[in-house]
């Protein structure tokens, strides 16, 4: 997997050198993703897909790219801390002189290197190939509440990858988690406020990145056409449709008890003493910061 067509890759976070073919280097998927769950990325998803060339999926892609990401760079760590090792026992293996119990008995560490690279690009080089055969040649997935490492990881082994950042403010994120049951108590309100403070903080050090459009979910929704037509440049989008905006959708359709509605609109739940205060406890340094304009209370 060397030659003129691979480039090799390496920084700390992979712990190894790669060599990667440039046609994998050169996909370039859209990243729509945000702090938590329910911070505006499934309209964000919508307006994309609504375009005349490009097509953004949905979450079931976006963990199945985050899990492969993850057990690459694990194989990529195992590979680095123990090649010396893997690499003799396979050779007194194949010579009949290993003696030693060795039940994770594998090829050499450039083999399995090799046969990952493989393996992790399939699954966006298919994607992009038939996004193209489609007419869709922008192609990209949803993945809310991405650990920053994550976003590193995903733009260092395709560096054309593109993100699309959505911050909600915490106080209205949390009443909509709650109305669609991810949030049912105050530990849990904790933990969501928690991780929306966590995640904000390190996607901040992407921030100027060229590759990031970091958008606020209000400003969305206050100034449509500006906040289509940033999309649009970012992106390279052509004809996305306004009537998107018409139409709400942020649950399934069914019981309202279960996070649900029958219209697939489910209203945000009010907050208890209890949620607020743990949004000020996690959250209030950067609301100050990046809703200064609309406060802490909402």
């Amino acid at each position: 997997m060397g030659g003129a067509d691979s480039r090799r890759v390496s920084s700390a976070l992979l712990m190894a050198t790669l060599d990667v073919p440039q046609e994998y280097l050169e996909l370039a998927p859209l990243v729509v993703t945000s702090p938590t769950t329910r911070c505006g990325t499934t309209l964000v998803q919508r307006l994309i897909s609504s375009s005349d060339n490009a097509f953004v999926y949905g979450e079931d892609i976006g963990h199945q790219i985050h899990r492969l990401t993850e057990q690459f760079l694990a194989v990529m760590r195992h590979c680095d801390q123990n090649r010396d090792t893997l690499d003799e026992d396979f050779h007194r293996a194949l010579a009949g002189t290993l003696n030693e119990w060795r039940p994770g008995l594998a090829p050499p560490a450039g083999v399995m290197l090799k046969a990952w690279v493989s393996t992790y690009y399939q699954l966006p080089a298919t994607l992009a190939g038939f996004g193209q055969a489609m007419g869709r040649p922008i192609w990209g997935f949803k993945w809310p509440g991405v650990p920053e490492a994550g976003l590193r990881a995903i733009q260092l082994l395709m560096p054309r990858a593109r993100i699309v950042y959505l911050v909600r403010h915490p106080a209205d994120a949390l009443k909509s988690a709650k109305a669609r049951k991810f949030v049912k108590t105050a530990e849990d309100a904790d933990a969501y406020c928690r991780a929306w403070a966590a995640n904000l903080r390190a996607a901040r050090t992407l921030r100027d990145d060229p590759r990031m459009l970091w958008m606020r979910y209000e400003d969305l929704l206050a100034d449509k056409a500006g906040a289509v037509a940033r999309l649009s440049a970012f992106a390279a989008l052509t004809g996305v449709r306004m009537e998107v905006f018409e139409v709400k959708l942020n649950t399934f359709a069914g019981d309202p008890d279960q996070g649900h509605s029958p219209t697939q609109y489910i209203a945000p739940a009010r907050l208890t003493a209890a949620d607020r205060e743990a949004v000020d406890r996690h959250a209030g340094a950067l609301i100050d910061e990046l809703y200064a304009d609309l406060g802490r209370a909402r």
